[in-house]
């Protein structure tokens, strides 16, 4: 026999049970495979990835993820994320899936984060899951839906160096038209009677009411509850649609107390929101001006969130998870309240713009801002613009002084003077006696214009700007002030730089601005103005105005030296002894310093008036007073400050 033969009939049993062993492997391995393939995993993820967009085959499954979910989703702006935690076992066809869901919460909440169950069944058609209201969230009843509600913080208030509240919660009524009671009424009837009654634009809130929807609300004009008797709501209550509406919101609580100085914050317009880039929605605090601009986050706080679960059939709601808002805190000022208040009553009487600042040389601190009762379209104590008169001589001496002039220096003071075609005068009121030579300190004392501007040889601008400078013009505004700080231009040359040794041409300043030039005298140091109290302060509420703390000096390129101040502070109590101050002589106390000021403009109607200045000084205190038109500053503005200083 053949042994390859032999061999080939040995090998054929061995082939055949090898791969007899290797089919049945593979069909082992393949009903392996399956049955890993079809145990519900993959359908497990499968939920994972659908749930937060409810991306579902099913119909019913979508409209339900809708119903539970949608009012979040859209209180939130976005679709939770949702982690698949643990597919589960499969046993006997059920399989239970652990579901990671986190939510993103709006204006900084955070996030809510919590686990689901779900279990799924394998049916003829595979793996699904019973989407249950608690595979979406932990216990949510049958009816239940998740929702989101803003909770809202308390607002804070400002107060003054004592604590004293001066702005926070009022309560106010808002008063208007309520569209869905005006039934057969004519609308625009009502809002024209109504507007009338109230004093407001009939034009206006008529077209407002004719825009607004027909169930709307219109209100016409929020008045606090305490003036409610100022109105005649009993008139307003026979115009059909009347409606008033009592609320709470941040107001001074005392109208008009230092205008100017506390801001204001309202509900954001819609107007607001459409210009606001998405950084302000309907309902939001808008600031203006002052204190409650700079400070608006730590008044207004930050708002809280409230996940709740909402029945809509049972008209229940529970709350799930909550974010506690941060409140509001207290802004404490500078501002004393009783020298504010007497700042008010001393221009009380005014009929024109006018302005008290007062002022604590030792620290900057702003411890009033008054204005006159009429005439103030805008706090001219912190932003007006005006020719400082005779007050900014305080600066021109000083630069003076830097360029070798002393107190006793002579100078001529002539009736008038002519500089490059241009003539110059002193006031009216200055006697003819005193026209000649006099000592620097005479000239400052009597205020002599010519004996100023004729010395524009002695200092240049750049120098006189630099001496403003030293004494706080030009700084930047204090944090929680919208202000002006006074502009001296170091370019003006010839005239305009000869008016400026006056405190005319083109210089300018606020009567804020004047009050830090001469608390920068009575300090020896640059004075920077500030409104805002805080813990970094070296006064507190307590201290006294002669509590002798240190300057709040911004750094200038000439600080004032030792013996600048005891010269500056000599020549400006010659005003008080010898000069146009001589009414302050005999107040009580330490000697008072100052100087005052009249300036030339010209009204609308091409008539020349008198702005009217007054800077004194006395220890711990700084008064400006200022009347935009008035006379003299010693007949105007001067009564204004002694009554301030005075009662003190």
């Amino acid at each position: 026999m053949d042994s390859s033969a032999s061999r080939s009939r040995r090998r054929g049993p061995v082939i055949l049970v090898v791969a007899l062993v290797v089919i049945a492997a593979l069909v082992v391995g393949g009903l392996l495979w399956r049955q890993r393939a079809d145990n519900g995993e993959e359908e497990a993820q499968a939920l994972a990835d659908a749930l937060p967009e409810g991306d579902f085959s099913s119909e019913t499954d979508t409209a339900e993820h809708d119903r539970i979910l949608g009012p979040l989703i859209e209180a939130t702006g976005a679709a939770p994320e949702v982690e698949l935690a643990d597919a589960g076992t499969a046993d006997d066809g059920l399989r239970t899936a652990t579901l990671d869901w986190t939510w993103t919460l709006p204006d900084d909440a955070g996030t809510w984060e919590y686990t689901t169950e779900a279990t799924l069944h394998r049916g003829e058609d595979g793996w699904s899951a019973d989407l249950t209201p608690e595979v979406f969230a932990p216990d949510l009843g049958d009816r239940e839906n998740l929702d989101l509600k803003t909770v809202a913080p308390t607002l804070g208030t400002v107060t003054d160096r004592d604590g004293k509240e001066l702005y926070g919660p009022g309560e106010v009524k808002v008063l208007g038209l309520d569209k869905t009671q005006l039934e057969d009424a004519d609308p625009e009837a009502s809002a024209r009677e109504l507007a009338g009654l109230l004093d407001i634009d009939e034009d206006r809130f008529a077209q407002s009411v004719a825009d607004y929807g027909p169930d709307a609300f219109v209100p016409a004009l929020t008045i606090r509850v305490s003036d409610e008797g100022d109105y005649p709501l009993d008139d307003a209550a026979d115009v059909a649609g009347f409606r008033a509406v009592e609320k709470t919101q941040p107001l001074a609580t005392e109208r008009d107390y230092a205008p100017g100085v506390l801001g204001a914050l309202r509900e954001a317009s819609a107007e607001d929101v459409e210009e606001s880039d998405g950084e302000i929605e309907s309902g939001d605090l808008v600031a203006s001006g002052g204190i409650v601009a700079a400070e608006r986050e730590a008044l207004v706080g930050t708002a809280g969130a409230k996940v709740i679960a909402v029945d809509p059939d049972a008209g229940t709601e529970r709350s799930l998870h909550e974010v506690a808002a941060v409140d509001g805190t207290e802004v404490r000022t500078t501002l004393d309240d009783h020298l504010q208040r007497l700042a008010t009553s001393a221009i009380a009487d005014e009929d024109s713009a006018s302005a008290v600042v007062a002022l604590r040389p030792s620290t900057g601190e702003v411890l009033a801002s008054a204005l006159g009762p009429t005439g103030q379209s805008y706090p001219v104590g912190l932003v007006g613009q005006y020719a400082p008169g005779s007050t900014f001589k305080a600066v021109t001496a000083l630069a003076l002084l830097r360029a070798g002039v002393t107190p006793d220096t002579t100078l001529q003071c002539p009736e008038t003077a002519t500089v490059e075609g241009r003539s110059f005068k002193n006031a009216d009121s200055m006697s003819p006696d005193l026209f000649g030579s006099m000592p620097l300190r005479d000239a400052i004392a009597h205020s002599c214009n010519t004996a100023m501007l004729l010395e524009y040889d002695t200092v240049d601008q750049q120098q006189l700007a630099d001496a403003a400078t030293t004494l706080g013009i030009g700084q930047d505004a204090p944090t929680g002030l919208e202000a002006f700080m006074g502009s001296v231009d170091p370019e003006d040359e010839g005239v305009e730089h000869a008016a400026a040794m006056m405190g005319q041409g083109r210089v300018l300043a606020s009567p804020l601005a004047m009050a830090v030039v001469l608390a920068s005298v009575q300090n020896g140091a640059t004075v920077q103005p500030k409104i805002l109290a805080d813990s970094d302060s070296d006064s507190d509420s307590d201290s006294d105005s002669d509590s002798g703390t240190e300057s709040a000096a911004p750094e200038v390129d000439s600080p004032l030296t030792e013996d600048e101040t005891a010269q500056m502070q000599e020549l400006l109590r010659g005003v008080v002894t010898d000069g146009s101050l001589r009414d302050f002589a005999d107040l009580p106390g330490d000697p008072v310093i100052g100087k005052t000021g009249t300036a030339e403009w010209t009204n609308e109607d091409g008539e020349l008036k008198l702005h009217s200045w007054v800077i004194v000084a006395q220890g711990d205190l700084v008064i400006a007073a200022f009347v935009e038109d008035g006379s003299y500053g010693s007949t105007t503005a001067g009564p204004i400050a002694r009554e301030v200083l005075e009662g003190a």
